[in-house]
């Protein structure tokens, strides 16, 4: 009796130990089955594709070492060319409007009763938006909808970490680095690394849920995280409303006779 329960527990140490030696190698950095890069592409090309249109609202929250607050935004996008974001304070008071399109943009800031436009430079939308960013980023960042273009070395498998597919990509900024949930192809973690190695943005996407339009299944993410650490900012927004795909979106934006108007080059 006591030889078979002795038995019977080296049996379950030996499964033990084989389940160790065939699962994880302890660097947490187990590697997914192969896929090419381009199947990838074409799943997070093909949810994005979904997306024309965004109308939603919720709560923003901003951190920086030289202030931090919280309050009420609504957002309109309309790819591939408008964006609108209205930011609210505490018991409604506006504080920030901005109508940014692919040529131009309109920012008015309420506590100042200032309105500056110029045309949509990377340089403008960063000065206006305080965070380092394109437009198509802008556009982007806000759906979690990213498109990717096809490469030469899209047949080759993708690499992973973390159980995470990743792809890489260059623009102006810099390095480009995807990190996309194996199961659903969603974009998880984006982060942006410039030439001299440095981190420009990094966003986080979570809580996805998914959405109906046009009789197919959108995943979408509803809460988001965008640092910019090396000017230790950080901004969260996390969708309390939202539809997507709306017709006849408004992109009025009315400016006080009274502001004071600049003009940026």
């Amino acid at each position: 009796m006591i030889i078979n329960k002795a038995l019977k527990i080296l049996a379950v140490i030996q499964l033990i130990l084989i389940s160790a030696c065939t699962g994880s190698s302890g660097d947490g950095n187990n590697k997914l089955d192969k896929l090419p890069v381009h199947d990838i592409k074409s799943r997070i090309n093909q949810n994005s594709g979904l997306i024309e249109t965004l109308e939603a609202s919720g709560n923003i929250s901003f951190d920086s070492p030289e202030q931090s607050g919280s309050g009420w935004f609504e957002l309109r996008i309309r790819k591939p060319d408008t964006v609108f974001v209205k930011i609210e304070g505490p018991f409604g008071i506006s504080i920030v409007n901005a109508l940014i399109a692919r040529d131009k943009f309109l920012y008015y800031n309420a506590q100042e009763n200032k309105a500056i436009t110029g045309p949509s430079t990377d340089i403008n939308i960063g000065a206006i938006l305080r965070i380092k960013i394109t437009f198509d980023e802008l556009i982007n960042g806000f759906t979690g909808g990213f498109s990717f273009n096809s490469s030469p070395d899209d047949s080759a498998g993708a690499d992973s970490e973390n159980q995470m597919y990743i792809i890489q990509s260059i623009n102006e900024l810099g390095n480009q680095k995807f990190y996309v949930d194996p199961s659903v192809f969603t974009i998880q973690r984006y982060n942006c690394i410039d030439k001299n190695n440095s981190p420009v943005v990094e966003v986080y996407y979570s809580n996805y849920q998914e959405e109906t339009s046009y009789g197919k299944i959108i995943n979408f993410p509803t809460t988001i995280k965008i640092n910019n650490p090396s000017k230790n900012q950080s901004v969260y927004v996390d969708y309390v409303n939202k539809q997507l795909n709306k017709k006849d979106l408004s992109f009025r934006m009315k400016i006080p006779s009274s502001a004071k108007i600049i003009k940026w080059e």
